[in-house]
């Protein structure tokens, strides 16, 4: 399955770059803190779906990825500078709601498990 673990490894490599475009490069643009959770790569290569999370609750999560989306040619284009790729994959961002729902979750059980709530009744 040597073309799997391209995939993967494809898949991180852009995760890490974009993610240092996005700090350097997009930082005035107003993202606020943004970090990209995962990146889902196309067996041929040629697409990668961007999930990500902004932890800066100032900013409206649909302007964020709309500012993302409408700054894909920049990114590619230093994306084919810094990678030795053959084809630079296009770049569709989209709001990873996961971290959300397990910090909801986490809450929760917090909630519902006595002496979790970070005061001892001892």
């Amino acid at each position: 399955m040597q073309g799997v673990d391209r995939v993967r490894r494809v898949a991180e490599l852009v995760r890490r770059e974009l993610s240092q475009i996005i700090v350097r490069d997009l930082g005035d643009y107003g993202v606020g803190i943004v970090s990209i959770t995962a990146v889902d790569m196309t067996r041929d290569l040629r697409k990668a779906a961007v999930y990500v999370t902004a932890f800066d609750g100032s900013h409206d999560k649909e302007k964020v990825i709309n500012i993302l989306n409408e700054s894909v040619s920049v990114m590619r284009k230093t994306l084919a500078n810094r990678l030795e790729l053959r084809r630079v994959p296009e770049l569709e961002f989209h709001y990873d709601f996961s971290v959300e729902r397990g910090m909801r979750l986490s809450n929760i059980i917090d909630q519902l498990t006595p002496g979790r709530d970070g005061s001892d009744e001892s």
